[in-house]
């Protein structure tokens, strides 16, 4: 910049080609992985499966705001929410990408 007037590069507001098209390439990527996420997660050991969704749990279920004083009600809410998610680990994988639907 020469005194505060910009003399030369990209005009103000124009985008970056590059990293719009990087950003594409790479969204691209990780929804082919969504995609292949429930046969990745039936190939795994139990342990390793339950690792890897306890990391996914918080950016699908938002965390609960208990303004709840009665921790064995809480423990109860936390131990019916991982009875339901082992009760449909158990259940048999879609055979076709039709079925997820």
């Amino acid at each position: 910049m020469a005194n505060g007037f910009k003399t030369g590069g990209r005009q103000k507001g124009t985008q970056n080609k590059v990293s719009g098209s990087v950003k594409e390439m790479i969204s691209l990527s990780i929804r082919k992985e969504l995609e292949n996420l429930p046969v990745l997660l039936k190939q795994l050991e139990p342990k390793d499966r339950m690792e890897i969704i306890i990391k996914l749990i918080p950016y699908i279920v938002p965390k609960a705001n208990n303004n709840n004083d009665d921790p064995i009600e809480a423990k109860q809410n936390k131990s019916d929410f991982i009875s339901n998610l082992l009760e449909n680990m158990r259940k048999p994988l879609p055979k076709t990408s039709e079925d997820f639907s």
